[in-house]
């Protein structure tokens, strides 16, 4: 869904629920590209990086640090004006004890300097980056969105569950909003506006509802904003 909201072509390695570390060792088998080799022959305006949850945990044993340093000087190495970036998630709902999801919106709040860590530290160890590496605040876009619908803000929203398919996965309005966060951080632009139907690989996804769309574009926008201004919930 990125791809169209985003004026130029993505490309990207996926393997589900590895950490960085084997997305670099095992670039050569994952689906779509083979990050790797491809860096290596071919310049990118921006590369965006993600990692395991938990996140405290992928970084003891998987080095985090370590593999998201390599991914960025191997994107340098074709474009010394590459934009590095991070892309903050977030663990599983655990409300089946308590009935609450307020833990979970609270521990993305309390995670968020983790990513940090991540982030300064590349920047540390990579000082000939022209643009630092920054956040994507996704997961403090779940927080904004959770709080908004509490609020009674989202047409038709009574849990941050009616934007997820299961305990960790956004659902397609949920994954709009991703983008909209997205597309926010990498253009520097605001989403409000943006159509609510997006092309995918195989066809256009189902359209968004308009009023809910408009809803999570104006949320992304001000995530982005409050996050770049230092405004933490």
């Amino acid at each position: 869904m990125v791809d169209s909201a985003l004026d130029g072509t993505v490309h990207y390695e996926i393997i589900n629920g590895a950490p960085l570390e084997i997305l670099w060792r095992d670039s050569a088998t994952a689906q779509g590209e083979d990050g790797r080799a491809w860096l290596s022959a071919n310049p990118v305006d921006a590369l965006v990086l993600t990692e395991r949850i938990p996140l405290a945990e992928t970084m003891e044993w998987h080095g985090t640090l370590d593999y998201a340093t390599r991914w960025t000087e191997l994107a340098l190495g074709t474009n010394p004006k590459v934009k590095p970036y991070l892309y903050e998630t977030w663990d599983n709902i655990d409300d089946a004890a308590t009935g609450s999801t307020q833990a979970w919106r609270d521990r993305i709040v309390s995670d968020l300097k983790v990513w940090q860590k991540v982030a300064d530290e590349v920047n540390a160890r990579v000082p000939q980056l022209e643009t630092p590496m920054q956040i994507i605040p996704a997961g403090l876009g779940m927080v904004r969105l959770h709080d908004a619908i509490a609020e009674g803000k989202v047409p038709r929203a009574t849990s941050i569950r009616d934007f997820y398919e299961d305990d960790i996965h956004p659902n397609l309005p949920g994954y709009y909003y991703v983008v909209m966060i997205h597309y926010a951080t990498l253009t520097g632009q605001s989403p409000v506006g943006l159509p609510t139907r997006f092309m995918g690989k195989y066809g256009p996804f189902p359209p968004v509802d308009k009023d809910i769309a408009a809803v999570l574009q104006q949320l992304a926008l001000e995530t982005v904003q409050d996050f770049q201004q230092g405004k933490l919930p």
